[in-house]
């Protein structure tokens, strides 16, 4: 399968007028998940004026009660909440899916916070992206443009990486010389890559296109050094990708290249 991606409307074009909302989002609701009265209505309002239908609930039961209710086209949730937090909504979510087969909705986190144990735990629950607190207007929009699309992929599918395609500890203690410098140089780049990859999220989840493409651009080197891998080129694809085009129309591509690079730590960690 391919891992091209490819832009949409055109190399480097807004979709639509910044004020502008796709024609299909009339028909569009989303459901707001979160505990403090004031953000509920603030968000209410921002996607009322994007066009789009919008319920809110208080906590992650009284918004499993609407999703009995009715379907919803999305879900933005608070991470911590009472009675239900947003990871737990979000498996409870995705446990139903699979139990009725039923087509995944999108599940988008609104966190105040997003160090590594988060990221984490909102991968760890089946919540395809993140937005930090307090957020924009541009930057709601934006990842709504993605995970609300009409339908059209905007970013094709990309295989997981393979371990065999990795170096192996032998291979690079005769690259390096000795398994001494190897340990050394390992745990220091296994320190590095990890500062990296919190920055990334931290980059991703405020649709920063500028500092995305420069923390996946230090990421990337640091794979390199070791030898070229399939990581490397997915990710020197996604960062033209992302310079030209922004965040939110690679925000999956994104997600599991991210998945994949952490994947590739705990590998050279244990090496």
């Amino acid at each position: 399968m391919s891992s091209d991606i490819r832009p949409v409307d055109g190399a480097g074009d807004d979709p639509l007028p910044s004020n502008a909302s796709p024609a299909h989002w009339q028909d569009c609701t989303v459901l707001v998940v979160d505990d403090h009265p004031a953000y509920r209505m603030m968000m209410s309002a921002m996607l009322q004026q994007l066009g789009l239908g919008c319920e809110t609930c208080g906590d992650g039961q009284a918004a499993l009660a609407a999703l009995d209710g009715q379907p919803f086209d999305l879900i933005l949730t608070d991470c911590q909440m009472p009675v239900m937090n947003g990871y737990a909504l979000a498996r409870e979510v995705r446990r139903r899916e699979r139990e009725s087969m039923a087509e995944p909705v999108p599940i988008v986190a609104l966190t105040s916070n997003l160090g590594p144990n988060e990221v984490h735990q909102c991968l760890d629950a089946g919540i395809n992206a993140w937005l930090i607190k307090p957020l924009t207007f541009g930057q709601l929009r934006n990842v709504l443009l993605y995970w609300l699309a009409d339908g059209t992929p905007l970013v094709t599918d990309v295989p997981r990486t393979r371990e065999e395609d990795w170096p192996t500890r032998a291979r690079l203690v005769q690259l390096f010389g000795s398994a001494q410098v190897l340990d050394g140089m390992l745990a220091s780049l296994v320190q590095e890559v990890r500062q990296d990859l919190q920055a990334l999220s931290h980059a991703m989840a405020h649709v920063d296109a500028d500092q995305t493409a420069q923390h996946l651009h230090r990421l990337i080197g640091s794979v390199a050094f070791l030898g070229g891998t399939p990581l490397e080129a997915r990710g020197i694809q996604l960062i033209s990708a992302v310079t030209r085009d922004g965040v939110a129309l690679h925000a999956r591509a994104l997600f599991g290249l991210r998945q994949d690079l952490v994947r590739y730590v705990e590998y050279l960690k244990a090496l």
